[in-house]
C-alpha cells in the first residue's frame, strides 16, 4: 500500500482505529516541538507479528526499552514508504507491510494555550515474508516466548527468536534469518516488557491484547 500522505484521510477508513489526543507543555519543550514539526509530519511504527501472536521489539540505542519498529516520516513523505524503509532498517530485513491499523493525532500546545503544533503516529501492521518463520527469523521452542535479555529466557539464556537452519549472509551479501536470530536487539514477545520503553507501552499492548 503506497500514497498515504496525510493521515487525516484515514480518519474514516475501514480497519483503522483513530486515537486523538493532547499535550500540555512548557514554552521550551513546545519550541522543541514545533521545530521539529518543520521537517517531520510525525513518527511511523511498525507492528511486526508472527502467525502465532508473537510481536517483534527492538531494543534501540536511541530509546532506554523495547520498541516496536519505528522512525521519522518527513513532510509530504508517503507513511507507507516510510514504515517499509523503517521496518527494514530495524531489523535488517523485507517483511511484509499491510495497511495503517491505527493513527493517533497529538496536538500539543504551550501552557497558555495561545500556540499549538499537530503531529501523527501511524501504526502499520506488518508479517515475516512467506517462508521466513521456519528459517531462524520467526519465534522457535528455544526459550519461553517473551523471554529478553533480562535473563528469563530458556535454560542456556538463549534468545527466543532461535538460529534456526536458515541462510547466513557473507559479508558483503544482505542479511539473511541468522542475522536476525543472533541479533541481542531483537525480541519476540507475547507480553508487553516490563522495560519497555517509556510511552510505548501503549502501542506495545495494541498488537497483544
Amino acid at each position: 500500500m503506497t500514497g498515504i500522505r496525510d493521515p487525516e484521510e484515514l480518519r474514516d477508513a475501514p480497519g483503522v482505529e483513530f486515537r486523538e489526543q493532547t499535550r500540555v507543555v512548557d514554552e521550551t519543550e513546545f519550541e522543541t516541538v514545533a521545530a521539529g514539526a518543520e521537517d517531520q509530519s510525525g513518527l511511523v511504527v511498525v507492528g511486526l507479528t508472527s502467525h502465532d501472536g508473537h510481536l517483534l521489539l527492538v531494543d534501540s540505542e536511541y530509546i532506554d526499552g523495547w520498541t516496536l519498529p519505528n522512525g521519522p516520516v518527513g513532510v509530504d513523505e508517503d507513511w507507507a514508504i516510510a514504515a517499509d524503509r523503517w521496518c527494514e532498517e530495524s531489523i535488517g530485513v523485507p517483511v511484509d507491510v499491510r495497511a495503517p491499523e491505527l493513527v493517533v493525532r497529538t496536538e500539543t500546545r504551550t501552557e497558555s494555550g495561545d500556540e499549538s503544533v499537530v503531529g501523527y503516529s501511524v501504526v502499520f501492521g506488518a508479517s515475516l515474508l512467506r517462508g521466513m518463520e521456519g528459517s531462524g527469523i520467526g519465534p522457535t521452542d528455544a526459550a519461553p516466548p517473551g523471554s529478553g535479555p533480562d535473563g528469563s529466557g530458556g535454560a542456556d539464556g538463549g534468545a527466543s527468536t532461535g538460529s534456526g537452519d536458515g541462510a547466513t549472509s557473507g559479508d558483503d551479501g544482505p542479511p539473511g534469518p541468522n542475522d536476525i536470530a543472533d541479533r541481542p536487539d531483537l525480541e519476540w514477545f507475547t507480553e508487553v516488557p516490563d522495560d519497555a520503553a517509556p510511552g510505548h507501552d501503549a502501542l506495545i499492548r495494541f498488537f497483544l491484547d
